[in-house]
């Protein structure tokens, strides 16, 4: 019978013993030359993609810069400093991708504006290829600062691997769209890490962190604040069971004050998430009656078809002086929950599900298949392998465990949801970063040596899932810059 032991009270290190330092200093060598070519060839191919597909006058003779929703958030930043900072946004989308463009947009190359209005989005291409190279730029130094997030908690080569794979097998198809997608895809997996770490430790400086990757993140897109009731559903609950655990242990004093502390800890997040975000909030009150306002949330998620979603977009239903039509009546849940039955409401997500699953498989089957193909099969291997330390682990961290699950089934089945109006992949494309990320995470934490007493066999299972998965990163890259990257739309 094998037996195996792991790391699963530590996080592993791929420091080297004191009689290896040199190896070390070589290694880090090796792997910062590697990041700098890997960075060159990503400017490369992301600008000569942006230059081939997202450029000039497309076959139906629509410029490219109206597609894929880059025309709104270029024009957004020309609003905004046309009119000194007066132009209210809409809620339609945030503006904190479009304050990032502001120092791009140059009066000298932009196009006039038409008094009749009817030429009111006009972007000058200058302007739409500086953006361009801004957003190409943006994404790479995403892809650095998702190493040095990836490397406190995990060794370099996992960081790497983890860096890289989402860098080649999605960023550089979306990095030459002027979107806020890649820079939202960062600071939505931060505030996921940085809230399981204060689920595990809460801790002063983690929670002022966590406050500013979320409100980073809600600028950019609102869709951040099903992941704070769910942090704060899963830090009640841990809360509730550590009190009843040391109630039978007979705790005093001392376990009121820790929880006194922590609760502390964690309601600065709230605190300070608002106070960042306060002038915004602020007027998005004033305008429309709540802080929170999103018109994503509060009607087209309640909306049927995408024809319907165009036609309260083309009535400005997001704009503050919106008039209702006469009889018409705006979507809402209870408008939804009386015209529909149960079943179908069931039946929806599923179906939505299946239009995104067939996307990703179409448009990214490489990153789908590094996922649910390596990822999830070597994970699922280092688990069985070392079932017993899984459990172990299970115990002492089952609420990061269901946050973490809560979080990626949470936003599936939210996002499937939306399917119905025909949002695409992009948005379910942002759950790809924490996936690679937990599964070398597990790897490192729960793999370790697989003994086999009957062979003489000695195996380090961390090292052949890392092998593993190293191979297949490189390969499903290799698809993605030889083919994928030239036939995707990776706007969309």
């Amino acid at each position: 019978m094998a037996e195996t032991s792991s790391n699963a009270d530590a996080v592993p290190s791929d420091a080297p013993s004191p009689a290896q330092p040199r190896a070390s200093r070589v290694g880090r060598i090796v792997l910062f030359v590697l990041f700098a070519v890997f960075l060159a060839v990503f400017h490369q191919l992301a600008t000569r993609k942006g230059e081939r597909d997202n450029s000039g006058i497309k076959e139906n003779g629509e410029p490219a810069v109206v597609r894929h929703d880059q025309q709104p958030y270029l024009n957004a930043a020309r609003k905004l400093v046309d009119t000194n900072f007066e132009w209210v946004v809409p809620r339609h989308r945030m503006p904190g991708y479009s304050l990032l463009l502001i120092p791009f947009y140059d009066q000298d190359s932009a196009y006039e504006i038409d008094p009749s209005g009817e030429e009111d989005r006009r972007i000058s291409e200058a302007y739409f290829e500086r953006g361009k190279r801004f957003n190409v730029i943006l994404s790479m130094a995403v892809l650095v600062a998702s190493f040095f997030l990836c490397r406190r908690w995990m060794p370099e080569w996992e960081a790497f691997l983890v860096t890289w794979s989402f860098g080649f097998l999605l960023a550089v198809i979306k990095a030459p769209y002027v979107q806020p997608e890649v820079i939202f895809y960062l600071t939505f997996s931060l505030s996921f890490a940085l809230l399981l770490r204060q689920l595990e430790r809460p801790g002063w400086l983690n929670a002022i962190f966590a406050s500013l990757a979320l409100a980073a993140t809600f600028i950019l897109k609102s869709a951040v604040i099903p992941l704070i009731a769910l942090f704060f559903a899963c830090f009640g609950l841990k809360k509730v069971v550590d009190l009843v655990i040391e109630r039978k242990r007979g705790g005093g004093e001392g376990t009121w004050k820790r929880l006194a502390l922590d609760l502390g800890k964690v309601a600065i997040i709230p605190v300070l998430f608002v106070v960042l975000l306060s002038p915004y909030l602020v007027n998005t009150w004033k305008l429309y009656g709540s802080p929170f306002f999103d018109v994503h949330s509060k009607y087209y998620m309640w909306m049927d078809t995408d024809e319907e979603k165009r036609k309260w977009r083309d009535l400005d239903i997001a704009e503050p002086d919106f008039v209702l039509p006469e009889n018409e009546e705006l979507p809402s849940f209870a408008k939804y929950v009386r015209e529909h039955e149960f079943a179908r409401i069931v039946e929806r997500p599923r179906e939505g599900w299946g239009k995104l699953q067939w996307r990703l498989k179409h448009d990214y089957e490489p990153l789908y298949r590094l996922l649910v193909e390596a990822c999830r099969w070597v994970v699922l291997a280092i688990v069985v392998l070392h079932w017993r330390e899984s459990l172990d682990f299970l115990r002492k961290h089952w609420a990061s465990i269901l946050m973490s699950v809560g979080f990626i089934l949470g936003y599936a089945l939210l996002y499937s949801w939306y399917a119905a109006i025909g949002v695409g992949p992009r948005l379910i494309l942002g759950l790809a970063l924490p996936l690679i990320g937990l599964s070398f995470y597990l790897v490192g934490r729960l793999g370790g040596t697989t003994r086999i007493p009957k062979l003489g066999l000695q195996l380090n299972d961390r090292r052949i899932a890392l092998v593993i998965l190293t191979l297949a990163t490189a390969y499903h890259a290799w698809e993605v810059l030889s083919s994928d990257l030239w036939r995707l739309e990776g706007g969309q």
